[in-house]
């Protein structure tokens, strides 16, 4: 029993599909070039970038017209360090815009916010597939605590030629985004359908089983 119970158990798991990757967009020093030297220093625009997705760190002006980019602050955003505007009008978003590179899925799965300084903020969050509104994935309100960043789940996906874009203000100086989370699954990849090797894992798994349960019977019949 236990060596039928141990091939099912290869079989099954080599034939299992490929997950999805997941990315965690963490602001830190290495966000700016030559590193964030100075509170408010710019973020690179692209940092965070990889292989599977293009990001693009902006400011957006009123109108969400991209004017600019982020600025990282190194504490004190809920006792934690951020992305966030240097614009203290109130009027100005940031946004974490998420382009895919090839054939795919993307999945934007949660984002940490802070409120300064380590306060209660309320923060107003929109997904959107553009810049322009023109397609509304959700919104929602966070308030902020003073101590601890304050994670909130979207779980929002788009395709091939549909980006993800987070945007968080209009007062995106006193509340600022960290840790955005976000997967990746390639067109073909992760669909449940085990690729040629998997298959053969599986058939060898499946001639485990029915070798262990003619040894059983024979062991019986003996």
């Amino acid at each position: 029993m236990r060596f039928t119970l141990l091939a099912a158990a290869i079989g099954i798991a080599a034939a299992a599909p490929a997950t999805a990757t997941v990315h965690t967009l963490t602001y830190s020093a290495a966000s700016c070039d030559g590193g964030c030297v100075n509170d408010g220093d710019p973020i690179s625009e692209l940092f965070g970038s990889n292989t599977d997705v293009t990001v693009q760190n902006l400011r957006l002006a009123p109108g969400y017209v991209p004017a600019g980019g982020l600025n990282y602050f190194n504490r004190d955003y809920s006792g934690s360090s951020v992305a966030y505007v240097e614009d203290s009008s109130g009027g100005t978003r940031g946004a974490v815009a998420l382009f895919v590179n090839r054939p795919g899925t993307i999945t934007l799965l949660s984002a940490d916010f802070g409120g300064w300084p380590n306060a209660a903020v309320p923060i107003d969050w929109e997904v959107f597939g553009r810049f322009n509104n023109s397609v509304t994935f959700a919104t929602g309100t966070v308030i902020t605590q003073v101590s601890g960043l304050t994670t909130v789940n979207f779980n929002i996906s788009a395709g091939f030629n549909q980006p993800i874009v987070l945007i968080f203000g209009p007062d995106a100086y006193n509340g600022g985004v960290q840790n955005v989370r976000y997967s990746f699954v390639g067109e073909g990849e992760g669909t449940g359908v085990p690729e040629p090797a998997s298959w053969a894992m599986l058939i060898v798994g499946f001639g485990l089983i029915g070798a262990a349960k003619r040894r059983r019977r024979d062991h019986i019949t003996a």
